[in-house]
């Protein structure tokens, strides 16, 4: 009987976490998987990292090498050389818990019908503080999948629980039916990062089996530097293509009004984070581009979704609104963005119908703590809530 899945490893320039990355992989509790390293034109001592696992664990790694196209790229050629019935992806700085395998061939084991998906829950590791801090998302999961003592028995959909779109978007933290992702041709955008954004709506939205595997999972480290999320410079350009491809996925697979109203969550979360954190130099670029946009929203359609999803429906009103008018440029500085925002969201507050439903320090921080690590979120958290409020 052959392996039940392959892990996908894109690398590049990763010698300081590879080994730890690989030696996860190597040693878990249960053998019934295989690797796949895409080493994607590292240019440091990746390679003959990886190269050494692949010469001492030759029946469970296969070793590619490609010149450098980014992440997307990398995953889509380690799709190729899968021969499993399931697959999943693994960032070669991250590890994976050592009884996922064995945990995941139980599930399936026991399972009278292969899913297409299956959502794991990652833990957040801070370098700097040693510490393992719980995922973003943890309640949310929990919920939809009923877990009751890291136990979930449920089958679902995004049909049935559309809430599902919210779940954080990675591949990492998902297990993917191979035969589910061929049938629907998929691949990831390539040259672009947020790589992982339109095939979570995709995905989710053709899916018909949904499970959750909430025991085990992935490690993600924080505070290491050299994550895409990290800094404001230039890359945070790449998410507005990201955006207009979200927008003709939900022309394309005719998102019902639930399903769009979930994308517009993520289009605004994402830009909101973008115009806080991008800086001077691109941040005039990044708002000339969401204006228009934003424009391209209908009334009808943000109204359901403040009233329907938006977790803070004041201050997301205000900025909907001010990015759509003839003030957006008034987003570009920090001193003048809360007020700005705050101006429009007390024009269409009736609408909110959340009302000041506050994100709050500790939600906000934790997040920002995630992306872009603690000196980064105390500067931020200082002009914010110290300086930045009326």
């Amino acid at each position: 009987m052959g392996a039940l899945i392959t892990i996908i490893v894109p690398a590049y320039n990763v010698e300081k976490y590879i080994q730890e990355c690989l030696n996860s992989l190597v040693h878990q509790t249960m053998i019934n998987h295989k690797i796949v390293i895409v080493n994607d034109g590292s240019t440091d001592g990746t390679e003959k990292i990886c190269k050494e696992f692949e010469k001492e664990y030759k029946e469970l790694i296969t070793y590619v090498y490609q010149e450098n196209q980014g992440l997307g790229a990398a995953r889509n050629t380690g799709m190729k050389y899968v021969d499993t019935p399931f697959l999943t992806f693994l960032d070669s700085d991250d590890w994976l818990n050592t009884r996922y395998v064995e945990r995941f061939a139980e599930m399936i084991e026991n399972t009278d019908e292969m899913p297409d998906m299956v959502f794991t829950l990652p833990w957040v590791y801070d370098s700097s503080s040693k510490c393992v801090l719980p995922w973003k998302d943890k309640n949310l999961y929990d919920k939809i999948f009923e877990v009751k003592g890291d136990i979930s028995r449920v089958v679902t959909n995004a049909r049935k629980k559309p809430e599902m779109y919210a779940l954080e978007v990675t591949s990492c933290r998902k297990i993917y039916k191979t035969t589910f992702l061929k049938a629907n041709s998929f691949q990831f955008p390539v040259g672009l990062k947020w790589e992982d954004v339109p095939g979570h709506f995709i995905l989710l939205h053709q899916a018909n089996t949904c499970m959750a595997l909430p025991e085990v999972g992935f490690f993600y480290r924080i505070n290491q530097g050299g994550q895409i999320t990290s800094g404001g410079g230039k890359s945070r350009l790449d998410i507005l293509p990201i955006f207009k491809q979200l927008l003709q996925i939900q022309k394309e697979y005719q998102f019902n009004e639930i399903e769009k109203a979930y994308v517009m969550r993520v289009i605004v979360d994402f830009s909101m984070w973008s115009v806080d954190v991008t800086n001077q130099q691109y941040i005039g670029e990044l708002l000339d581009n969401l204006h228009e946009l934003y424009n391209k929203f209908s009334q009808k359609e943000v109204l359901y979704y403040l009233k329907n999803i938006s977790v803070d429906g004041h201050r997301e009103s205000g900025f909907i609104k001010c990015l759509g008018s003839g003030e957006y440029k008034k987003l570009l500085d920090y001193e003048t963005r809360e007020q700005a925002i705050e101006k429009y969201a007390l024009n269409i507050s009736a609408y909110a119908g959340k009302g000041k439903n506050k994100r709050g320090l500790i939600r906000g921080g934790i997040q920002c703590i995630c992306d872009h690590g603690v000196s980064y979120t105390l500067v931020w958290m200082c002009r914010k809530y110290l300086f930045g409020q009326r």
